[in-house]
């Protein structure tokens, strides 16, 4: 007769599990970071220079990534930072997930739950190894959702867990305003149990602590004359962003299929969507399975709200609740107790997610794993000195991706390096705000990057548009203009709208020349 498991060994294994599973994650330190990324990074920099974002240097996100990414930066100043807060987030969230299992559906629900997150919810699986999705607005959003379910889910239902929980919130509110629709899943776990007074008075305190952060970052802005900024940037520019991806109502309701959609190539979303109809046909009536439920209805939501762009980041803030979902929802399958039929309609659905899941166009899909077992050999052979960093780097520059340039946007830090002083200003007119970042040097106007310039946002307001980006360049003659020579679909290329543009392009040919021309970048040098 075999001895059972002690609780102590259990947790010994599971830590060691979880472990390994995150080691899995080191060799994509190596990565470059993804587009957005870089313009974190740039802005992060210049916070810890002193300046304001949004007045000083322009990007549509709140201001709370920023944040972070400048507090990575005075730790690890380098582009390993975007990949290393994804593996330090993603351990977080799954020993987060760990305790709000334990909480809700019992020990072994949250050490799977914790499983299932890390296997399924590698950025490896995704196209490119995922590097336009580590270290994005929504890894952060996905640990601070999580991080104030687990708070508000204590047993010990104290006003201060509830105000802390509310902190959270208004982290991941910081972090997108989308993120806001989470107050669903809180306002159930603060409504569970009690009289009706106690409800209230945890969902006030909740809202306390949400307000406190609010009063933070506004006063902040309010401080350094930058309310205005930060409006017209995270959410007039936003609002018009998201409304170029909706053709009409039917437009926007059409786009809330995704979630079927995703099922069909993400084993998330197929695993998490299968155990929401487990759980509804096996425990509809605990509670637990309708919080659960609400948070995979808010992720949604939030997830809607950003446009129908389908970029892959988008979907990160939903996996916890997945996993959850997943591990709770197929957790009957280990019972003996369970009616055999269901069990074998249970290891049905992993088999057919496991067999059909992934966007690889393999035999057996494994759900996208085959991918993380190639590109983890290929950073390690990278990482190993097997291959030239241009090698590695022309893997991730790929046509289906004009704007994302690493290796040609890694040549022309070489060129910065070596045709400008660090005291000089540069404009790097495109999508590559990483140059900024990794050559030290600053932007020679707070548009660093094309796109705001390019659908003339803000204009006729001052300081705004292709007449504020002039204004700028007047202002602080950049030594350098690189001017980026592709987008992608669906916008004009940088350089057309730059020498399109009959003021820009008289002020460039008046006191620059062009001193190399690549096939991603045209650098002009000003003359002296």
């Amino acid at each position: 007769m075999t001895r059972a498991w002690t609780p102590a060994q259990r947790t010994i294994l599971w830590t060691f599990v979880l472990m390994a599973l995150l080691a899995v994650r080191l060799p994509s330190l190596v990565e470059p970071a993804g587009g957005d990324q870089g313009l974190y990074e740039y802005v992060g920099q210049r916070i810890n220079a002193g300046d304001v974002t949004y007045r000083d240097a322009w990007d549509q996100k709140p201001p709370a990534i920023h944040v972070i990414y400048a507090l990575l930066w005075r730790v690890w100043p380098g582009d390993a930072i975007a990949a290393a807060a994804d593996l330090i987030a993603a351990g977080i969230v799954a020993g987060l997930l760990v305790l709000l299992g334990r909480r809700t559906f019992g020990t072994g629900v949250g050490a799977g739950a914790a499983c299932v997150f890390l296997i399924f919810g590698n950025p490896a699986i995704q196209r490119l190894s995922g590097v336009r999705v580590r270290g994005q607005c929504e890894t952060f959003i996905a640990l601070a959702v999580t991080a104030a379910l687990v708070i508000a889910a204590h047993p010990a239902r104290q006003r201060w867990r509830f105000a802390l929980a509310g902190v959270w919130l208004g982290a991941a509110f910081w972090l997108k305003y989308n993120a806001g629709v989470y107050v669903i899943p809180l306002a159930f776990v603060a409504a569970g149990t009690g009289r009706s007074a106690d409800r209230r008075s945890n969902i006030a305190w909740i809202g306390a602590g949400f307000l406190a952060v609010a009063a933070i970052v506004v006063g902040y802005f309010a401080a350094h004359g930058a309310l205005e900024a930060l409006r017209l940037a995270t959410i007039d520019y936003n609002l018009q962003y998201s409304r170029e991806t909706y053709q009409g109502f039917s437009g926007a309701l059409s786009y809330l299929t995704f979630p079927v959609e995703r099922a069909a190539a993400d084993a998330l979303w197929f695993f998490g969507g299968a155990g929401c109809l487990l759980l509804l046909i096996t425990s509809w009536r605990d509670r637990n399975t309708w919080l659960t439920l609400s948070w995979i209805a808010a992720a949604c939501a939030s997830i809607a709200v950003n446009g129908a762009r389908d970029l892959p980041q988008y979907f990160v803030q939903a996996h916890p609740a997945l996993a959850l979902t997943a591990a709770a929802g197929f957790a009957p399958i280990l019972r003996s107790d369970t009616p055999r039929l269901l069990r074998l309609a249970m290891a049905l659905l992993i088999l057919a997610g496991l067999w059909r899941v992934g966007s690889e166009p393999r035999v057996l899909r494994l759900g996208g794993l085959p991918g993380v077992v190639e590109n983890m050999r290929f950073d390690l052979d990278y990482a190993r000195g097997r291959m030239d960093r241009a090698t590695y780097l022309a893997r991730f520059q790929q046509q289906s991706d004009a704007k994302f340039v690493p290796r040609s946007a890694d040549e022309l830090e070489t060129y910065v390096r070596r045709a400008t002083r660090e005291s000089d200003t540069i404009l790097v007119f495109g999508f590559a705000g990483g140059v900024y970042a990794h050559t030290g040097r600053a932007s020679a106007s707070r548009f660093f990057w094309s796109r705001p310039v390019e659908v003339e946002f803000g204009v006729p307001r001052p300081g705004y548009g292709s007449p504020g980006l002039l204004a700028d360049l007047e202002r602080n003659r950049p030594a350098i203009v690189a001017l980026q020579k592709h987008w992608g679909k669906g916008a004009e290329d940088p350089i057309s709208f730059f020498m399109n543009h009959a003021d820009l392009s008289s002020w460039l040919r008046r006191d620059y020349v062009l001193d190399e021309d690549t096939p991603e970048f045209a650098v002009w040098r000003r003359t002296p």
